[in-house]
């Protein structure tokens, strides 16, 4: 790995970013995997992109499914994100308490967000798939602060202090 590799590496571990799920049901299978890639895109269409880093596993079933849900984790879910990041982590279980969408598509109500989406175009990258999404629904769930991730950890924001921001 090259020195400017790592320094990225490094700069990015401690930018905070939010924490999402993604999860589909392709071919009669719920897949599920984290990502801390999410941004908004456009609003006409209204689109999201985000990145995978493999087209394999969880993230190539993904890429199959004719539409998936955008899951936007609050501050409670570090739990549920950490098992969707781990290959190996428990995935769909009773606890976690999802159901399926009519379109078949796995839902967790508790997330404050998800957006059900479907592939507009991907680009590769490297290793990783650049993937921009149109949303099609969202649906509100119960207000939550939402989930952050920095330096390899799950963070909240409830005792953050706001800013403010004056003029000049």
């Amino acid at each position: 790995m090259s020195a400017v590799a790592d320094d990225f590496r490094a700069a990015f571990r401690a930018h905070p970013a939010g924490v999402a799920l993604i999860t589909a049901n392709p071919h009669g299978r719920p897949v599920g995997i984290t990502v801390s890639s999410l941004a908004s895109l456009s609003v006409d269409p209204v689109a999201v992109s985000f990145s995978l880093t493999r087209s394999s596993g969880s993230a190539g079933a993904l890429l199959q499914a004719p539409t998936f849900l955008i899951h936007l984790l609050g501050q409670e879910h570090s739990q549920l994100a950490d098992a969707f990041a781990r290959p190996d982590g428990p995935r769909f279980t009773a606890e976690q308490n999802w159901q399926h969408l009519e379109n078949g598509e796995p839902y967790f109500a508790e997330a404050p967000v998800a957006f059900r989406a479907r592939m507009h175009s991907s680009l590769q990258v490297g290793g990783s798939r650049l993937i921009a999404a149109e949303v099609l629904e969202v649906f509100q769930g119960p207000k939550s602060q939402h989930l952050l991730y920095q330096d390899r950890g799950y963070w909240d924001l409830s005792g953050a202090t706001a800013l403010e921001v004056r003029p000049g």
